[in-house]
């Protein structure tokens, strides 16, 4: 039975894992349509239209998600999206606070303790 729970959880955080992959795909879509303003219309409106694609597959995702587990799992497992924005805010050269590094990972390591804690 243990292993059943196991088996369910390691499904939730693949599947909630796809979600915030595809909303930080997202956030960086709209990054670059802000980067591309200079060079016409056509290439924002492009960027723009991918981040809305992409958000709505996510949004069909979450639906999937929340029919099959429990919100008690699968939103605690959502927020490992804000330390990986930082990661891609860093990316992009945005200077990032001591403090946003401290808080990403103490959010990544109440992630970790709550998925723990729904499996007992």
């Amino acid at each position: 039975m243990a292993e059943l729970n196991l088996n369910a959880t390691v499904k939730a955080l693949a599947v909630v894992t796809a979600t915030v992959l595809l909303q930080l795909l997202g956030a960086i879509l709209l990054k670059q349509a802000t980067r591309t303003v200079n060079m016409g219309f056509i290439f924002p409106v492009v960027f723009i239209a991918i981040a809305f694609g992409v958000q709505g597959m996510r949004f069909l995702l979450w639906g999937y998600a929340h029919r099959r587990w429990p919100l008690s799992v699968t939103y605690p497992m959502s927020a490992v999206f804000f330390p990986l924005l930082i990661a891609v805010a860093a990316l992009y050269g945005e200077k990032i606070a001591v403090g946003q590094w401290l808080g990403g990972l103490f959010i990544t390591a109440g992630v970790m303790w709550l998925t723990i804690q729904s499996r007992e």
